[in-house]
């Protein structure tokens, strides 16, 4: 009874500070609810297709475990690749965004303060043990590697970075595999470069474009005829 009574004012005192947000439940996702039901969706209309999930931008991680205990849940198992530089975006990135996009470096500061042993140990928190962290530059890492791919969540958020990703994770999708491209709207002026990576992109390819969720592009590898 006293252990029940000393918890209860403890967690008024925290409730009463500033540290209330630390300790009390928050919605700490980049994902609206239905954007990410969404994604477990596409794991779960792609897990037959052959290939590992790969999310290239994972941030800390909460995506990450939400995707996974999914996959659990489902008896879902693949191989699950993480790829992010674990300390903000690519100064040269940046760049482009401010020389050729128009952009103010003051938009760019997000995601400094990440490190992958961060990443890996809140899976280890987690007790999910599939997943396998890469700390990289996607501008310099063959993403193609990584093939066969039956699903890839992509969010990276600028320009150049994602027009690369896409070319290199396309190959990788096997055929019926599917990559979803966070940031496909024109509305979010910080990363609306990713809006013009998707856009370009599905031409390329001879895609028509599929914004869902508001902003969330498809892409689907076809089946081989």
């Amino acid at each position: 009874m006293l252990k029940i009574v000393m918890y209860k004012i403890i967690k008024e005192i925290l409730f009463a500070s500033p540290l209330r947000k630390y300790f009390f439940p928050r919605y700490y996702y980049n994902f609206e609810a239905p954007q990410l039901c969404f994604l477990c969706e596409c794991i779960e209309n792609t897990k037959d297709v052959p290939g590992s999930v790969a999310e290239v931008g994972c941030q800390n991680g909460a995506t990450t475990v939400f995707l996974n205990k999914y996959m659990d849940a489902q008896q879902i198992e693949k191989e699950y690749y993480a790829v992010d530089t674990f300390s903000g975006f690519v100064n040269d990135d940046v760049k482009y965004e401010i020389t050729s996009r128009g952009k103010s470096r003051s938009l760019f500061t997000s995601f400094q303060v990440n490190a992958k042993k961060w990443f890996d140990g809140t899976m280890d928190l987690n007790g999910i043990k599939r997943v396998k962290s890469i700390q990289a530059d996607v501008n310099k890492y063959n993403l193609a590697a990584l093939a066969p791919l039956s699903f890839v969540l992509l969010d990276v958020d600028l320009y150049r970075p994602m027009k690369k990703s896409m070319k290199d994770l396309y190959k990788a999708l096997s055929p019926g595999g599917i990559m979803i491209v966070d940031d496909c709207t024109l509305n979010n002026s910080r990363y609306d470069g990713s809006d013009q990576a998707y856009k370009e992109f599905a031409q390329e390819i001879n895609q028509p474009v599929r914004i869902v969720h508001g902003k969330l592009g498809v892409i689907k590898k076809l089946l081989a005829k």
